[in-house]
């Protein structure tokens, strides 16, 4: 299936160019919490960076309707110059007193990271036929995680050898190879919704809650994203807790986590190219129960900060974690209108990633008093109970038995 992908022009370019995107993202992120961590010495001021990076969901609304009202392939060439600029910033960061900038960075680049969900799941659902979203959306996501084996692994050892600024100009210049990426691209077929010129606020409020109105009164997709809101919510609480693991459970100096970030991204590039073919067979509920029972399993095994056992369930998570993003994005994808691609990909993002902010903060205050173990056990615990209750409603999803040649 790849190589029937990879035969499309297009597709290349694009995946090239995200190759670069990618690889600056999954260094540039990890970077930012670890130096906070390094500048402030606090796993919750460390946390915080999760925090402002997922905030802009807020306005989700608005920048879904951005999405929806221009070119997707001018906003995306767009959204990466300007994140480019916003990334030299952190050029200027020298010690504490620096530490907002970072803040003020992990906000923008939050903003940056909405626009971009929604505007590429639209130039795909214009690109690629319904029946192979699956795969590509399997593709890109392997791409993504499996450039965690080496993007965490450069921006950790880069920020240990030159400091963040190093990483900073390194992610500056992939967002500029990215927006390069999306002007060779030819013959995209990036449609134009339709308008409606009627003014006023009460037609700007409908046209602004049109995605979020949509996924929640669609039964299919209310329960995915609702699904995937609460077990990501418990998610949230361990990007908090994986410091305190690795401080305390592991003995281990921050830096440590682009390791484990490596061990969860070579999961995913397994997952990544058979997630595709999963959906086809057992459709996107199906799919998505089974990548929250590994996550369970993975959270699991990491809290017993049992460095094997801690490697596995990394990997194991990698696996998971991947299945269900494509399952739910594929989905909305699927049964949503083009023109409504920016928003309804915007809301959904949002009702997920919320919660996942509120467990930031909650992991933050606690984190001191509790310590990591009951964080991971509770989030474990949870992705198993949401992946059984999926599981109920995959003959919603599951597609018709292709009928054998007599």
């Amino acid at each position: 299936m790849l190589i029937r992908l990879l035969r499309d022009r297009n597709l290349r370019v694009l995946l090239a160019g995200q190759t670069f995107n990618m690889f600056g993202a999954s260094a540039m992120v990890i970077t930012l919490s670890v130096w906070v961590m390094t500048l402030t010495g606090s796993p919750a001021a460390a946390g915080l960076v999760f925090i402002f990076l997922v905030v802009p969901t807020l306005a989700a609304p608005f920048t879904g309707l951005l999405v929806d009202r221009f070119p997707r392939r001018k906003v995306l060439i767009v959204n990466d110059v300007l994140s480019a600029g916003l990334v030299a910033t952190l050029l200027t960061v020298h010690d504490r007193g620096d530490v907002w900038l970072i803040y003020l960075v992990a906000l923008g680049y939050g903003v940056s990271i909405q626009i971009y969900r929604a505007a590429r799941g639209g130039l795909l659902h214009s690109m690629v036929p319904d029946e192979l979203l699956g795969d590509v959306n399997g593709v890109f996501s392997s791409l993504n995680q499996g450039l965690r084996i080496v993007g965490p692994l450069v921006g950790a050892g880069l920020f240990a050898v030159a400091g963040g600024q190093a990483v900073a100009a390194l992610d500056a210049a992939t967002f500029l190879v990215s927006a390069g990426s999306y002007a060779l691209l030819r013959g995209v077929p990036d449609l134009e919704p339709t308008r409606d010129d009627e003014p006023g606020a009460r037609r700007l409020v409908h046209e602004l809650l049109a995605g979020g109105r949509h996924v929640l009164t669609t039964t299919v997709l209310r329960r995915m994203v609702l699904a995937s809101a609460i077990a990501f919510g418990c998610a949230g609480t361990v990007n908090v807790a994986i410091y305190a693991l690795i401080n305390d459970g592991l003995g281990r100096p921050p830096e440590f986590i682009g390791v484990l970030g490596a061990a969860q991204g070579a999961g995913a590039v397994v997952s990544g190219l058979f997630v595709g073919s999963l959906i086809r067979r057992h459709g996107e509920f199906g799919a998505a129960s089974l990548g929250f029972l590994l996550n369970g399993v993975g959270l699991l095994a990491t809290s017993t900060a049992f460095l094997p056992a801690v490697f596995v369930g990394a990997f194991v998570a990698g696996i998971g974690l991947p299945i269900v993003l494509v399952a739910e994005i594929t989905l909305v994808q699927r049964r949503t209108a083009q023109d409504l691609q920016g928003r309804a990909i915007a809301a959904s993002d949002a009702i997920i990633d919320v919660p996942y902010a509120i467990g930031i903060g909650l992991a933050g205050l606690l984190i001191g008093t509790i310590g990591y173990l009951p964080i991971y056990v509770f989030g474990g615990t949870v992705f198993f109970l949401v992946g059984f209750a999926v599981m109920q409603f995959r003959a919603l999803t599951k597609p018709e038995p292709v009928p054998t040649p007599t």
